[in-house]
């Protein structure tokens, strides 16, 4: 659809200068990662998007159970000088999300109890506009806390926050490459989706659900994708499956405005880059 880059705002999606086959990730290069925990523990990833606001895969929550997040650190397990931990207030998973049969609408935000404060460790991601489609072949990152192989136990995972670069794929030949491997005659990827994949088996694994997949525009980062799910981690041939942001910035943005109305100071706290109109491949 949209050509070119998205429009986005000024005031989000910059930062300062291991996934499967990936590399660890510098100091300030993604500040709007978050690792979304249980009891301290990392269960997946998430982005920031506004300083109460997390976006995350529904298929990340479990219940009512108390959720905490962290942010501005690489670091999963020690908490610097510049992380902060905030309480989950309310988790608002789609409605029409379905984990049966071919996964659908994998997506959930998080109110945070209360506001971060932004620093050159901390910073929003942007978002695209509703029409903009990422087009084929757009080199992206994803990154997360997630198994370095997919073999791995669920206890051996990098304590470092992982990156890695991946050629982007429409979902419709996406769908085709995954119903010939699944030998499947229905579809099992779908609009409000889209995928990524790398040649040299670079891939999202267990434990990084929810996390980002992004793209650089005019030296802006903005967020195309949430990671959802695959076959495995890291198989050659095989690209990951990621829900598509631009898809449901309308159902975000319902959802924020709902939050408002119900707190008189949550107006405050919407993040510039949806005010304008502008990334497992298993469940961890």
């Amino acid at each position: 659809m949209a050509a070119g880059a998205p429009q986005v705002s000024s005031g989000c999606g910059h930062r300062s200068l291991r996934i499967v086959g990936g590399r660890p990730a510098s100091e300030k290069n993604w500040p709007w990662q978050v690792s979304l925990q249980i009891h301290d523990e990392h269960v997946c990833g998430g982005s920031l998007i506004g300083n109460r606001w997390v976006l995350t895969a529904a298929h990340c929550i479990y219940g009512h159970l108390d959720y905490t997040v962290k942010i501005g650190d690489i670091n999963v397990k020690h908490t610097s000088t510049t992380a902060v931990k905030v309480p989950v207030q309310d988790i608002v998973i789609h409605q029409d999300y379905s984990p049966f049969g071919t996964i659908k609408n994998d997506i959930a935000l998080a109110l945070l109890e209360f506001p971060v404060k932004y620093s050159s460790h901390i910073q929003p991601v942007c978002f695209p506009q509703k029409a903009f489609e990422v087009q084929a072949g757009t080199e992206c990152w994803v990154t997360g806390w997630g198994k370095l192989h997919e073999k791995d136990s669920k206890d051996d995972v990098p304590e470092l926050l992982q990156e890695a670069e991946l050629s982007i794929i429409r979902y419709q030949e996406c769908n085709e490459i995954l119903k010939k491997k699944l030998e499947s005659i229905s579809n099992v990827v779908k609009k409000g989706t889209v995928c990524g994949y790398s040649a040299l088996g670079k891939d999202s694994c267990q434990g990084d659900s929810g996390g980002p997949l992004v793209c650089e525009y005019n030296e802006t980062w903005v967020q195309v994708g949430i990671v959802s799910w695959g076959i495995g981690c890291g198989h050659r041939h095989l690209p990951g499956v990621y829900t598509e942001v631009s898809v449901y910035k309308d159902w975000i943005t319902d959802r924020m405005s709902l939050a408002s109305s119900q707190d008189s100071a949550a107006f405050l706290l919407l993040p510039l880059c949806l005010v304008l109109p502008l990334g497992i491949l298993a469940t961890p």
